[in-house]
Formats: structure tokens, sequence, C-alpha cells
């Protein structure tokens, strides 16, 4: 029964947040992170993977960010899209190939 308390003593001070140690990803998925709306970091990483990538889009899908507190807990929610949202790849235009020598408007010496 002693190690049994010891393990949930653990798990709580896991997800306590306080500490600076990475938390594993199965007791980080079980923080609260909006109180207001009892939204869980998991329900907000899966937002994420199903393709919300801006503050709308993740409460629009959760509800987080729009309790009554009036959102304190957005940071923490702008933190996980900054972590776990795809990045997006801007397309370059190719390369201009590089004027030929014999090119009309180069001048002759």
């Amino acid at each position: 029964m002693g190690s049994r308390r010891s393990a949930i003593r653990l798990t709580l001070l896991a997800m306590d947040g306080n500490d600076e140690q990475a938390q594993h990803p199965a007791i980080r998925g079980l923080k609260t992170v909006c109180r207001c709306n009892n939204i869980k970091y998991r329900t907000i990483e899966r937002a994420i993977r199903r393709g919300a990538c801006t503050l709308s889009q993740i409460a629009a899908c959760t509800t987080a960010t729009t309790g009554h507190c009036g959102g304190s807990c957005t940071p923490e929610v702008q933190e996980m899209l900054d972590e776990h949202a795809p990045k997006p790849v801007l397309a370059q235009p190719p390369p201009k190939p590089a004027a030929s020598p014999d090119a009309w408007w180069i001048r002759k010496k």
C-alpha cells in the first residue's frame, strides 16, 4: 500500500508542473490546461494533430480559452501550438538561371 501511495504522490507532483524535469507524455497528457472548462493537455494536443493551427480553431474544437476567466490559459495553449503545430513551409520560387554569355543584352567587349 505504501508504494502505491508514493506512486500516486509522484504522479500528482509531476502533474503540478512546478518541477523543472520533462514530464512523461502520459503524465503530461493528464494535465488540466483550461480549468474553467476542464480541458486536458491531451485534448488540445489531439485537436492540433487533427488540424487546428490557431487559437480560434482550438477554441472551436475544445472550448479551451473560452471560459469565464477570460482565457487565462491562452498563453499555455499558444505554447502548445508553437510546439506541436506543423510549421508552414513557404514555397520558394525556383532559382533563375544565370544569363548566358552569348545573350543579346550582354555587352561584348
